[in-house]
């Protein structure tokens, strides 16, 4: 099973931006029930590339807005091995408690199928929590953008072809909604062909560049390893609702991932489906230890 999930999370990686932390611009500073902010009639549409420059910009700011406070919240997840039928075979369920460090969120381990974790459990917890941390102490944010290491980069967006569609509101903000497609020739690695097939929509808050829902989807079978020796992933479907916190950041609230395919000879489906709730705003002190 771990097989079957490790390569679709990673694929998905438009995900990550909508758990943007709030950054310390002002603008950004406002309550989320406030009706959507007024477009002038006739305004024109951006460009898409306008588009990618404002998601960029975006995330550049997260990188570096490391004294800023952060989300957590608790997520729920619940995956469903199916068979040919879509009965479902084998249900598993975790909660994890996310946290959200430089505009990258760490998920630790609560709970699985309802039970409390083991004292290794939580040791094995803790040491990954720690590794996590490690990675982003004594880091300068300024040089990780430098090195394009924000969540998004212009390499990732240059391997996609963007087009604004239309404006609409989501939960009371104004949003672009944008669609996306995969450009072939970007390289040849798993990474490269798998981000070469995927193609959706996203809604993207207009003025925080928080992706506030997002549809994506495997337009064509995507072969792992030569000839699909090791399996073939024939669909794949996601879509992502977030949830406005008062501060403008977009935070998920739900999402469902659902895969067929193959894995070796065996034929494979499944299902997961993810919540989050409890939504807290935690002290840049409690996200990186010294």
């Amino acid at each position: 099973m771990s097989q079957k999930i490790s390569i679709v999370p990673w694929a998905f990686w438009l995900v990550l931006a909508s758990t943007s932390p709030a950054t310390e611009q002002p603008q950004l500073a406002q309550d989320a029930t406030n009706p959507v902010h007024a477009t002038a009639p006739g305004q024109p549409l951006p460009s898409g590339e306008q588009v990618i420059q404002q998601m960029l910009g975006r995330s550049a700011a997260v990188a570096v807005a490391t004294n800023a406070p952060t989300w957590a919240y608790d997520k729920a997840q619940v995956t469903f091995k199916l068979d040919g039928d879509a009965k479902v075979e084998e249900r598993t369920e975790k909660l994890y408690r996310v946290r959200i460090i430089q505009g990258v969120p760490f998920s630790r381990l609560v709970k699985v199928q309802g039970r409390e974790l083991k004292e290794s459990e939580i040791e094995k917890e803790n040491q990954r929590e720690a590794a996590f941390e490690k990675g982003f102490s004594g880091r300068d944010p300024k040089k990780a953008v430098a090195k394009h290491e924000a969540m998004i980069t212009k390499d990732m967006m240059d391997r996609f072809e963007f087009n604004v569609l239309r404006r609409e509101a989501v939960n009371g903000r104004q949003t672009l909604v944008v669609s996306f497609q995969g450009s072939p020739g970007k390289g040849s690695s798993i990474q490269d062909r798998l981000l070469s097939r995927l193609a959706g929509t996203l809604w993207l808050d207009e003025e925080t560049a928080d992706v506030a829902r997002l549809e994506v989807h495997l337009t064509e079978a995507f072969s792992l390893g030569l000839l699909g020796v090791l399996g073939t992933i024939r669909d794949c479907h996601m879509e992502l609702e977030s949830k406005a916190m008062t501060d403008g950041t977009w935070l998920p609230e739900k999402t469902v991932l659902s895969l067929s395919g193959r894995m070796f000879l065996s034929s494979m489906r499944f299902k997961m489906e993810e919540t989050s709730a409890n939504f807290t705003l935690e002290s840049p002190a409690k996200n990186i230890r010294p």
